[in-house]
């Protein structure tokens, strides 16, 4: 089973809301992750993406960036949450999306260092949303996640 399906398999086993919501983790780098969803499975009566959606799409794909980062530095802890977070909704989403979650370098070394010092890390992710074809995006999104040993 791909790293993918395995990430999602965890989500759908783990957030109810998720099986609804029809997401794809598409791609899966050191540094970004990025989560699909498709419009018709999050829609709002307005015909545009749910604004719950787009933020909870916006959060898995964090949550799971910081979660891939934990696994490949084989650090096994006792829980992952979110403790904040800021979203701007930028322009309306009118089809099928993805966020792609990104940590910078200095962000991730810092983390892990504060990890091992303390056994609890603070990360700070961000995410944006796009559509196909767009270079712009739709959604800014920044959270930071707590990490416990």
């Amino acid at each position: 089973m791909e790293l993918q399906e395995i990430y999602k398999q965890k989500l759908l086993d783990s957030i109810p809301v998720v099986k609804g919501m029809d997401v794809e983790i598409d791609n899966i780098s050191p540094n970004s992750l990025t989560v699909g969803a498709p419009l018709n499975a999050n829609i709002n009566y307005e015909g545009t993406a749910f604004g719950g959606s787009l933020n909870t799409v916006c959060i898995l794909s964090c949550y799971l960036l910081v979660h891939h980062l934990l696994n490949t530095h084989e650090v096994e802890f006792e829980s992952l949450v979110i403790q904040n977070s800021k979203v701007d909704y930028l322009r309306p989403v009118d089809k099928d999306f993805f966020a792609i979650s990104y940590v910078a370098d200095k962000e991730r070394e810092r983390f892990f260092k504060m990890l091992k010092a303390r056994g609890v890390g603070r990360i700070n992710v961000s995410s944006s949303i796009r559509t196909s074809g767009r270079e712009e995006n739709h959604v800014e999104f920044k959270a930071r996640f707590v990490a416990k040993l």
